[in-house]
């Protein structure tokens, strides 16, 4: 059987690293390569795959199939409805969607109110759009847990229309998006969303950033100039005169207690944050201006009423909104179920039909466009929601705000919002993302500057297809490495969790030597294989490492544990990780993990804390920052980096994704244990630290009683000390 020549990445997440591995059975049932599936059918390879392309291709333009898929998908959607409802009808989720939605709507009011003035609208209209539209969505959407409202993405294209059409020209065109994503979803045009290149979204939302400071910093300074024109005005400090200096005390509290409490995820930095700012600025009656009265009662729906020679420029205006609105929205859906672990967590069509429901509710109580949102949705996840309760939890509570809390809402400095969207705005600048498809591929990072400056500039479609166009000219050039990602993806939605392959090659043979009969020469070989040992590793002398074993730095093997590299070899365990007292790591013979080409029987990462008496048997992969607990049992699984595995819990054959926590005597056996499992706390992560800290110490403190620099014996095994720190961790992903 031939071997795979890449890994697979089964742990990927939302703005994760690319790094993981990826599992395939080798001993039992394989999946056929291109050769032998060729020698199977008497043709080809490549002449059976083109026939399949024209095949399918002729297919697709199958009325009577075509109908027949509609209503397949259809019949797909409705049950999809039917049954998250059942869900919630189920009972045992209302206390965490309750505190969930109650969490969200702290952290929605702030970016709604600051965004409907970004677009130069009223507030209510952003709140409004957040009620009305987030409710029918929480209701109708195909994503239960996506939380809808105004983006910042859309803000750009929003404050244009504003700036042509005002605010009833905003209310025709979120109707207008309400009628597009409705067409696209009776198209069964959801699972079109995943086509659009990750380049030219990048490029799209810097670019949203980009322009979202240009129009916030001056709000922040107090003042009209433009950020170019205030550039230019840099070498004459006249213009500080005209700054207003209170404002900027205001919008900076703002900022930097937003991006200081940052790392606490479900603590509402945002609202409590402009909370004080509003509290400071009107008990020392600062003059700044404020945000203004706000209606205190919900407005009747009204059709807007628009001059007809009008209507075609507002259609012009949202067709693309229509489309970005769509893509955001699915591409949200699908960062919750990777956070979620659930690849299959949402309906895509049935989320364009929620969204465009929810377009056409903004509009006719004169709100703006809305759109699901990846970090209020992030938000919801992480605060424990479970249904689509949560979501309109958060509808109803910003509903509640405007109702009777209007006139403390008019009484927020706009400064203070100028400093939040300047925070949000930084955050939409993908510079990392730009630099990764700068040395993955330089077309890619044209299409992302194409995108970008198309935003910029103000000629965003001109620049979307420039990008699209770009990325079309890079897979068309890379065409063979997409065919290979694609066989992967394949893969990953199949089921495969890691890559097992057999090793057909024995050990050479040694000329003029006696060698045993050959189903022990597999094992002598590995038993012979030399560990090597970073220098500020330590190893202690009751402790076993038998085999070919790569120790980082700072590793720490306790007393009593056995690293058994004897039948599936090799092994690598990463810097500052500790293995303690009672320990046994052993895998399968010829089972391996594909890291980056490079295999593995047991990999496990950097910071990582296997307590006493668990067993580690491979093929296993463990992530950075994980620790395995008392008693636990890891087998032929991928745990993820910053998970906590709980005393006595027992995980094979599954793949967990990064940040999970599996209780104390759980076993997690199949996919569906995997989607049931909490996330990790803080708490415990902590935990881990604490344990990673103080056994890094140990390994200082006994490696000062042990001679350094000389071969040594350890537990039966010649252990080769590294003359200087080893990087077996470098390795190309």
């Amino acid at each position: 059987m031939q071997e795979e020549k890449r890994g697979v990445n089964p742990l990927r997440g939302p703005g994760e690293s690319r790094r993981g591995v990826g599992l395939r059975q080798g001993g039992g049932v394989a999946e056929l390569g291109r050769p032998e599936l060729a020698k199977r059918s008497g043709a080809a390879g490549p002449t059976i795959e083109r026939a399949g392309r024209v095949g399918r291709a002729l297919r697709s333009f199958d009325q009577s199939d075509y109908v027949a898929h509609w209503r397949r998908d259809v019949r797909a959607a409705v049950r999809f409805f039917v049954d998250s409802w059942l869900q919630v009808h189920r009972g045992g989720s209302l206390p965490s969607d309750l505190l969930a939605g109650l969490t969200v709507a702290a952290v929605a009011l702030p970016l709604n109110v600051a965004l409907a003035v970004a677009c130069g609208l009223p507030p209510s209209a952003g709140l409004l759009a957040g009620a009305i539209g987030g409710a029918i969505a929480a209701i109708f959407g195909g994503a239960p847990l996506q939380v809808t409202g105004p983006a910042a993405a859309l803000q750009v294209m929003v404050a244009a229309v504003t700036a042509d059409f005002g605010a009833e020209g905003v209310a025709t065109v979120a109707l207008m998006i309400g009628v597009i994503q409705l067409g696209l979803s009776l198209a069964l045009a959801g699972r079109y969303g995943r086509l659009v290149p990750e380049s030219v979204l990048a490029g799209f939302t810097s670019g949203v950033g980009l322009k979202l400071l240009d129009t916030q910093i001056p709000e922040l300074l107090g003042f009209d100039y433009k950020v170019s024109e205030l550039a230019q005005m840099m070498h004459q400090p006249l213009w500080l005169h005209h700054v207003v200096w209170l404002a900027v005390v205001c919008g900076m509290m703002v900022a930097l207690f937003v991006i200081g409490m940052s790392r606490f995820k479900r603590f509402p930095a945002a609202l409590v944050g402009i909370i004080v700012a509003t509290f400071v600025a009107v008990y020392l009656g600062w003059n700044i201006e404020r945000v203004g009265a706000l209606p205190s009662t919900l407005p009747p729906p009204k059709l807007p009423v628009e001059p007809d020679e009008k209507w075609i420029d507002l259609f012009v205006r949202a067709l693309p909104l229509g489309l970005l609105a769509s893509v955001e929205s699915l591409l949200s859906a699908n960062a919750i179920d990777r956070m979620r672990g659930n690849g299959t967590g949402h309906n895509p069509n049935l989320e364009l039909f929620g969204q465009g429901l929810a377009n056409l509710g903004a509009g006719l109580f004169s709100g703006m466009p809305v759109t699901g949102v990846i970090v209020r949705s992030g938000v919801n996840v992480q605060s424990g929601a479970r249904s689509r309760v949560s979501a309109l939890v958060h509808a109803m509570a910003l509903l509640m705000a405007m109702l009777y809390g209007s006139r403390y809402i008019a009484q927020i400095p706009l400064a203070a919002l100028a400093g939040l969207l300047c925070v949000v705005g930084v955050r939409l600048i993908e510079v990392g993302t730009l630099i990764r498809l700068y040395h993955e591929s330089k077309l890619e990072a044209l299409a992302f500057l194409t995108a970008l400056i198309g935003t910029v500039s103000g000629h965003l479609m001109w620049g979307l297809v420039g990008g699209i166009a770009v990325h079309a000219i890079s897979a068309y050039l890379h065409r063979g490495v997409q065919a290979e990602r694609e066989q992967i993806e394949k893969q990953r939605a199949g089921g495969v969790r890691a890559t097992l392959t057999r090793d057909e090659h024995g050990g050479a043979r040694q000329a003029g030597h006696y060698e045993p009969p050959p189903e022990r020469q597999k094992w002598l070989s590995n038993i012979r294989g030399r560990t090597q040992i970073a220098r500020s590793a330590y190893v202690h002398h009751q402790a076993s490492v038998i085999g070919r074993v790569l120790l980082g730095d700072h590793v720490h093997i306790a007393a009593g544990s056995s690293v058994r590299a004897d039948e599936g070899s090799p092994f690598f365990i990463g810097d500052n990780t500790n293995i303690q007292d009672g320990v046994v790591l052993h895998a399968l013979k010829d089972k391996y993990v594909h890291i980056g080409g490079e295999r593995w029987a047991i990999f496990i990462g950097r910071n990582v804390s296997i307590a006493h008496d668990a067993l580690v048997h491979g093929p296993c992969y463990i992530g950075d920052e994980t620790f395995i607990g008392f008693k636990a049992v890891v087998h032929d699984a991928v745990v993820g980096s910053r998970c906590f595995v709980g005393i006595g819990a027992v995980v094979v054959g599954v793949e967990i994704p990064d940040g999970r926590f599996v209780p104390h005597g759980r076993v997690v056996d199949s996919k569906e244990a995997v989607l049931g499992l909490p996330l990790v706390s803080e708490k415990q992560l902590e935990f881990n630290e604490d344990v990673v800290e103080v056994n890094r110490g140990l390994a200082a403190a006994y490696r000062a009683h042990v001679r350094r620099g000389e071969d040594i014996a350890e537990g039966g095994s010649l252990v080769r000390r590294a003359s200087a720190p080893l990087k077996p961790y470098a390795i190309r992903f």
